[in-house]
């Protein structure tokens, strides 16, 4: 069984290794790669932000309905949005969003959550240090490839501070120091240094990736347009940052509603997010994303339609995942679906929950390459031919 495991292990890390070497590289992270480090899935409403907010659900939803948090909150925004178009006070819907805010505000930084498996020593010791092994094994691409692309949908700033830890350059649509503005301009730059010689080439930084937030971000507030803010969209530390005084100012948007994603800086992300799996030869890894975001789902569907795109999904869920199962039952060689949920050993998370991906599916390509080269050095000097009619010659002697 131990053997059966090693192989299994072995086999995903070879063929994961095939496709990370190829041109264009996407990983799309979802709310399963956060909850290690206890940060809450939010496709319910908790009980205790429930509670709270009963007068609404009520107003909007059936009795004993199950609405997400995206639900209610798309219902919230809506409602405003009409109430302003006539002229009507929205104060009351505005107290009832800001909750919603405040509640994701808190739960949802990472660097005060509660860590889950209390047991893991190397959590204990760096938090962050799943993510940051995981941007170390994507980094080790070949340098002449295209940047990997890593697309978040997660507010939390985990793979910020990863990141950041790392001393990684990360292009997030972001420029500037003491005012980071959003200008989406900023995706199309890249980082140089001059070379060594007198004829002025430079070279290309090797730790820079592409950083992509598609439903906005804890750190992201809204302020007025300006010359130097042309999109109103700012970027703070939240380390010092006071919630309850700039109410108004948090950006989320409205994920579960196509049209939202229209507006600034979402339709950007989005169309970057296109952009980066149509290309030729891509793939996209998604790691803890459970296919419930249906504008997301979309362009995924849309990129199947290329025959050179390969999917790989690592997702664990103790029951079913039917938006999973469904691209299972397509039965396309192009999807690899690492499920274990379905497996008798309900236990076994060593491959398809994000720990588990990083630790035994993410190959570190220069220790493969090592062990590549090791294995083809000992076929050169022991080849088959030789050791079989050196065996033979001493037993005719």
């Amino acid at each position: 069984m131990e053997d059966d495991k090693k192989q299994i292990k072995q086999s995903l890390k070879l063929k994961l290794k095939k496709y990370l070497e190829l041109e264009n590289v996407s990983i799309l992270a979802g709310a399963g790669t956060s909850w290690h480090l206890g940060a809450p899935t939010i496709r319910k409403i908790p009980d205790n932000l429930k509670e709270e907010l009963s007068k609404e659900i009520n107003l909007y939803f059936p009795k004993d309905s199950e609405p997400s948090y995206e639900d209610l909150f798309n219902c919230l925004q809506a409602d405003k949005f009409l109430k302003i178009n006539k002229n009507e006070n929205t104060d009351e819907i505005q107290k009832s969003i800001h909750k919603m805010q405040s509640w994701l505000f808190s739960n949802c930084n990472t660097e005060k959550t509660s860590i889950k498996d209390k047991k893991d020593l190397l959590l204990k010791e760096n938090r962050y240090y799943y993510h940051e092994l995981f941007i170390k094994k994507l980094l080790q691409r070949p340098s002449n490839l295209k940047r990997a692309n890593l697309f978040t949908t997660n507010y939390d700033l985990a793979f910020d501070y990863a990141l950041d830890n790392l001393g990684i350059h990360y292009i997030n649509g972001f420029s500037g120091v003491h005012n980071r503005c959003f200008r989406p301009e900023v995706y199309d730059y890249d980082i140089y240094y001059p070379g060594q010689s007198v004829s002025g080439k430079v070279h290309r930084a090797e730790k820079v990736l592409r950083y992509y937030k598609l439903h906005g971000s804890l750190s992201w507030i809204a302020t007025e347009e300006t010359l130097s803010n042309p999109y109103g969209i700012k970027e703070i530390p939240i380390d010092n940052f006071n919630f309850q005084e700039q109410m108004n100012l948090m950006i989320y948007p409205c994920v579960s509603k196509k049209t939202f994603t229209l507006d600034l800086p979402y339709s950007e992300l989005f169309r970057h997010f296109a952009n980066s799996i149509i290309q030729p030869q891509s793939v996209l890894i998604a790691l803890g994303y459970s296919f419930y975001d249906e504008h997301i789902n979309d362009i995924i569907y849309q990129a199947l339609t290329i025959p050179s795109f390969t999917l790989i999904i690592a997702n664990y869920s103790p029951d079913k995942n039917e938006n999973i199962e469904k691209l299972k039952r397509l039965n396309d060689s192009r999807i690899i679906i690492i499920d274990e949920a379905n497996t008798d050993d309900k236990t076994n998370t060593e491959l398809s929950t994000f720990t588990g991906f990083v630790k035994n599916v993410m190959p570190d390509l220069y220790e493969e390459e090592e062990n590549e080269a090791v294995l083809k050095t000992m076929k050169e000097l022991y080849p088959a031919d030789k050791q079989t009619s050196g065996d033979s010659g001493n037993e005719q002697k």
